[in-house]
């Protein structure tokens, strides 16, 4: 736990400082109990930490709980805010989980760097998990915005649509909200895509 932030911040060591953040905030809005925003995010950092730990690592792995999120990314603000100009050299991506679970998988094209959608496409088709570009700058902001204005790539995975993201924010974000078979191929990719981007990412 970063005290000052709020964050809760696990690192997993890598053979270099070349260093890949993965972020889901656990705060949530008052209506509703925030499983869909964004606990159906934050839940998997554990779990993208144990399907890596096991596996020899290229890269370092930060996996990032950001609170007040919905506050106007306070905690992921303060993050990027407190990293050192060398830290923002060595950091070649942040993968943020938002709202997972609502459909099939979705990307924030618009929002996040070409070469990590590109990355994350190859994995989905290996794996034959659908993959959609559905932008959501109308619908709100999220944690990639202070990384990106800080110049480091930035991807954001969803699953909001244009017929599910009315529950955000409301009495029907709760876990029947979820379908947890799109929920596992969430993570299923995400994990796939980490192990890649250990690989490919420079």
């Amino acid at each position: 736990m970063d005290k000052k932030s709020g964050n809760v911040i696990c690192t997993l060591p890598g053979q270099t400082s070349s260093t890949i953040i993965i972020g889901g905030h656990f705060d949530f809005a008052d209506e509703g109990t925030g499983i869909v925003d964004d606990w159906s995010g934050a839940s998997l950092l554990p779990s993208l930490y144990q399907a890596l730990k096991s596996r020899p690592r290229r890269h370092t792995f930060v996996f990032v709980a950001f609170t007040a999120e919905e506050r106007g990314l306070v905690g992921s603000s303060r993050y990027v805010r407190n990293m050192t100009p060398e830290q923002k050299a060595l950091t070649r991506a942040f993968v943020n989980l938002e709202c997972l679970g609502l459909t099939t998988v979705k990307v924030w094209t618009s929002r996040s760097t070409p070469a990590l959608v590109a990355r994350l496409s190859e994995v989905a088709r290996m794996l034959g998990i659908p993959l959609q570009g559905v932008n959501v700058d109308r619908v709100g902001d999220d944690d990639t915005h202070p990384f990106l204005s800080a110049h480091i790539p930035v991807i954001s995975i969803h699953s909001v649509t244009q017929e599910t993201w009315s529950i955000l924010h409301s009495p029907r974000d709760r876990m029947d909200a979820i379908d947890f078979e799109d929920y596992y191929a969430a993570y299923k990719l995400a994990a796939y895509y980490l192990a890649y981007l250990d690989v490919a990412a420079e």
